[in-house]
């Protein structure tokens, strides 16, 4: 089967930030600011905590909220050409071979050079270690039929 289809920019940032909030490490970061936060209200409440200290928390907290949020994936999305590219995505049993406009470089992947495929709302993920990842988005389907093909392939060769 054969895909050709360019990155929504808005599309691929809310993909990188699902990806982040996904992963471990971003969890226990959040949860752990998520606890100073809570001590640092209940400790101001019961006047142990500075007004000062509480300002420069939730500041803190504010500014990282927006680094994992906007900065994070707005710069990895900036330096990646892959996604101001046109991509050529052929697709079967065998695995997929993946070409862009601008390069006459095919890349040729088995599917089980692939950990993983992770179905979300308009992409599917194909992870190719914790970190690395290739995004399929699902508007580039022309039916319905052809997406859960696609994914069912996926699935089954992607132990």
């Amino acid at each position: 089967m054969h895909l050709e289809f360019s990155y929504n920019k808005e599309e691929v940032l809310n993909a990188l930030r699902y990806h982040f909030l996904q992963r471990g490490e971003i969890k226990v970061f959040r949860t752990t600011l998520f606890i100073l936060l809570t001590f640092t209200l209940v400790g101001f409440s019961y006047r142990l905590v500075t007004i000062g200290a509480l300002i420069g928390i939730l500041g803190m907290s504010v500014v990282i909220g927006l680094v994992f949020w906007y900065m994070l994936p707005v710069s990895i999305y900036n330096k990646a050409a892959t996604f101001q590219d046109d991509i050529r995505l052929n697709y079967s049993e065998d695995g997929i071979v993946i070409a862009t406009r601008r390069s006459d470089v095919k890349k040729e992947l088995s599917w089980h050079a692939f950990t993983q495929v992770v179905k979300a709302k308009n992409f599917f993920f194909l992870y190719k270690g914790k970190k690395d990842f290739f995004l399929v988005p699902t508007s580039a389907f022309k039916t319905e039929l052809e997406q859960r093909e696609f994914e069912r392939l996926a699935k089954k060769n992607i132990s």
